[in-house]
């Protein structure tokens, strides 16, 4: 597979800005035409009439600013500090003099806080990403206040997990069509995630809950190299889940101008989804690439380009397979993204640029051929045509001759979906007054959706949906931030437009307002506040999925997958939100945020009737909503032998509906009132910190403490009088690490032990009942013998027939090795070394 590797330069949205006054020390007047340079760059500006000057799109980091004018001597500031979407402020004061004097250099002092931060910002850096105990890019921000784990999914303050938009240097990674995220990098890759759970700026569209923009690594200066591997091969038995991660990466700076990075990631495990003890047919294979590379064509005009590529295999495991599993379903998932951004800095005041990027997902799932398959080989599926229909089968140990448990047919889908998301962006930066920057942009998005989707209803009834469509979507923006003495205001709109591409429908368009305002309440603390509507496109898989099929034959009512809908709306959300931020002391601060959100035109499903023949399906419509509040707490400590945080979140999630096909088929009674949602976790606090121990060596702890989430108990009846009003059991889990890092000459050699689960706690996550209905003595028992279909495993006296109290003894046995308790506990202790070495 070949494909271009070149790299992203910081964007206007994920970078910081430098401003200052500069001013005669004797007289402290302003100094117009002062030069301000920021060393080891290439970037500076000049003072205007009022001695202020402003420099944008400066990326994050420590620098040294230089301040010199003819007539005064010639001042350094060091540790200027830019951090994403804030203001490093200086006010300098310059000697004059009439003699070369030597630069007189001054540290800058950080402040207590940002009054820039209308809206909720938590950042995770480098230095702590190697040691958080997860395996996946997107799950990076699992141990922050505002985020609940439910299975893999991770949830932003009460909100569905399509809610959320992942980005890699601004440019999104989820796939349109599917709600997945389309590429998947090594956590090795990222410098810095910027996480967003509330009070996003205009130019973010397409979320409702949250944005994760995960900031690659800058190609450096200088040559080097790095390689980390990590293993849980030292553990035993069940609790050897077959891991193992191996990432490399380079940096190539060719000259001054022109730098590169590159990376590679290979990851194998024998159970992706480990529960009480390793299970089979779950493993995975996965890999990616991912290069950048800069060109600095002058001063004021830089290019980038960056290129992406990932696959991920896995098998799945499901417990009615359990006797079947080389027919059970597979997944396939390929994908790669390619970038070009070009920027254009007129004068420090003025920012320009344009980005032109192409996301590719390809997704395939059903049964795979049952071959080995080497790391880099990609799985084979069966012709969707050979897939069978389940039936009865005594193809079991215990030989009981049952539907369910499966132990004749096929997984009943197939599926093959490709997208091809093509984008072009301008976007723009003016500091047009002392008081106020501009932000604008515009988007056009290109889209092609491929399907063919096939699934056995029945014996009898096959499903073929295959489809082409390319819509479209365009978007405009206008933010202006004002910044006042010790106040600052972001004042935005956003407005989008999307077309489904489908004949007869009308497109939709959708405005979304947003404000955030804060104040400095004393030089410690900040108030903040913020309200803003956002919305998102409906996935198109719930506007185009089997909808071709309509009108339906009537043979096929009852048996059809939901059925998209193409005159979906976007769903809409309101969201308010109140903070307080600020340091107690030099070592500790804190941080209190209040939220509310409204959300409205959710997609969910209804029954579509069809009189006088009393048929019906089930169809995508917009009609959910839910209600959602809470409050989290945030304890910092910095300084000293020990640095952490503490975060304690309290929420209610409410609503009619956790997900869109909640209520997609007649199993599930829809309850009469709204209810807390799947996801709802009442209670939640997150540990996580580092002890720094002598000999270069630290330790890692990583705590997390909460409520069970709720759910539904089935009555005698198997219908549902209510909706989650029972809960799991109080969850808890603390993780830890070890690292020791020893350096020789230009080598850093690090070796880290992890161990995730260290007391070994394993709590219920799902609720645990059986999956197949206890055998009761009838008739059947009575009267009949199983002569068509003998199975020596159920024949218990070996008299070559199978009584009815032999066949029932099979059937209490398969119901008893079909108990899913393995699937309702969380995994066990798990131990991890892992190797890295620095050049």
């Amino acid at each position: 597979m070949v494909f271009l590797c070149v790299g992203a330069i910081f964007l206007a949205s994920v970078t910081g800005k430098i401003q200052g006054t500069v001013t005669d020390e004797q007289t402290g007047k302003a100094i117009p035409n002062a030069n301000v340079l920021v060393l080891d760059t290439d970037i500076g500006a000049a003072s205007d009439v009022a001695g202020d000057f402003f420099i944008l799109n400066v990326a994050p980091g420590e620098y040294v600013v230089e301040v010199s004018c003819v007539g005064y001597g010639t001042v350094r500031v060091t540790n200027v500090i830019v951090e994403y979407d804030k203001t490093a402020r200086l006010t300098v004061s310059l000697q004059p003099t009439t003699i070369e004097i030597s630069p007189v250099t001054v540290t800058s002092e950080r402040p207590a806080v940002s009054k820039e931060m209308v809206g909720t910002t938590y950042l995770v850096r480098k230095e702590d990403i190697s040691h958080l105990p997860v395996d996946r890019t997107t799950d990076l921000i699992a141990f922050q206040a505002s985020v609940a784990r439910l299975d893999t999914a991770l949830h932003v303050r009460g909100g569905r997990s399509t809610e959320v938009q992942y980005l890699i240097d601004n440019v999104s990674i989820i796939d349109p069509q599917t709600g997945n995220v389309a590429i998947n990098l090594s956590k090795g890759v990222i410098d810095e995630v910027i996480f967003l759970p509330g009070g996003f700026n205009a130019e973010y569209g397409r979320a409702m809950s949250g944005i994760i923009n995960m900031i690659t690594s800058h190609p450096a200066d200088y040559l080097s190299t790095r390689t980390r591997a990590k293993t849980e091969r030292i553990m035993s038995g069940d609790q050897d889940f077959g891991y193992g991660n191996l990432q490399t990466s380079l940096h190539l700076p060719v000259n001054q101008r022109f730098k590169g990075y590159v990376a590679f990631d290979i990851m194998h495990t024998d159970d992706w989804d480990p529960r009480l003890h390793i299970l089979p047919h779950k493993e995975r294979d996965d890999y990616s690439v991912y290069g950048k590379w800069l060109y600095d064509a002058s001063s004021k005009m830089k290019l980038a380009l960056s290129g992406a590529m990932s696959r991920s295999q896995f098998d799945r495991y499901e417990t009615l397979w359990k006797f079947h599993l080389d027919h059970y379903r597979s997944d396939l998932e390929r994908g790669n993204l390619q970038a070009l951004n070009l920027s254009y800095l007129p004068d420090s005041r003025k920012f320009f640029q344009l980005t032109i990027s192409r996301l590719y997902a390809h997704k395939t799932y059903g049964v795979r051929e049952d071959i080995d398959y080497g790391a880099f080989d990609d799985f084979t599926f069966r012709p969707y045509s050979s897939l069978i229909w389940h039936r009865p089968s005594s193809d079991n140990p215990y030989g009981a001759y049952v539907i369910k448990p499966y132990c004749d047919g096929d997984y009943p889908e197939y599926g093959d979906k490709t997208s091809n998301v093509i984008k072009t962006a301008l976007a723009t930066d003016l500091q047009i007054h002392r008081y106020h920057q501009m932000k604008a942009g515009c988007e056009y998005v290109f889209q092609e959706f491929n399907n063919l989707t096939y699934f056995i209803s029945d014996s009898s009834s096959q499903l073929l949906d295959e489809y082409t469509y390319r819509p479209k979507e365009y978007s405009v923006y206008l933010q202006d931030n004002i910044d006042f003495e010790g106040a600052y205001a972001k004042i935005g709109c956003r407005y989008d437009y999307f077309s489904s591409d489908v004949e007869g429908v009308a497109p939709k368009h959708y405005i979304s307002p947003r404000l955030g305002v804060s104040f400095e309440v004393t030089e410690r603390f900040i108030f903040r506040a913020n309200v803003g509507q956002y919305a998102q496109p409906p996935l198109y898989d719930y506007i185009y999925g089997y909808y071709n099929l309509l009108p339906l034959p009537s043979y096929l009512f009852h048996k059809v997958p939901i059925i998209g809908n193409p005159e979906l709306s976007p769903e809409r959300t309101v969201s308010y939100e109140l903070g307080l931020q600020g340091e107690i002391n030099v070592n500790l601060s804190t941080t209190v945020n209040a939220f509310y959100k409204d959300v409205t035109d959710l997609i969910g499903t209804r029954r579509v009737r069809l009189l006088p023949l009393h048929h019906a399906y089930f169809q995508y419509v917009n009609i959910e909503y839910a209600n959602i509040r809470g409050i989290e707490t945030i304890v910092e400590m910095n300084g000293g032998p020990f640095t952490g945080k503490v975060s304690y979140t309290l929420s209610w999630a409410k609503g009619t509906s956790s997900y869109a096909a909640e209520f997609g088929d007649t199993t599930v009674e829809r309850p009469a009132d709204d209810y807390y949602l799947d996801f709802d976790q009442r209670h939640r606090i997150f540990v996580q910190g580092t002890l720094h121990l002598p000999f270069s060596s630290q330790f890692h702890i990583f705590g997390y403490f909460g409520n069970g989430f709720p759910y539904t108990p089935p009555d005698p009846e198997g219908k549902y009088e209510e909706r989650n009003y029972e809960r799991l059991p109080f969850q808890r889990q603390i993780d830890c690490m070890l690292s020791k890092t020893f350096k020789l000459a230009g080598l850093a050699f690090s070796i880290d032990i992890e161990v995730i689960n260290l007391l070994d706690h394993q709590y219920e996550i799902t609720p645990h009942y059986p999956l197949i209905d206890e055998p009761v003595i009838t008739d059947y028992f009575i009267t009949f013998d199983r002569h068509d279909y003998y199975n020596p495993a159920a024949d218990a006296n070996h008299d070559g027939m199978i009584s009815p109290y032999e066949d029932y003894a099979a059937l209490v046995a398969i119901r008893e090795a079909t108990d899913d308790i393995i699937h309702a506990y969380s995994p066990p202790r798990r131990a991890r070394i892992g190797i890295s070495l620095n050049y």
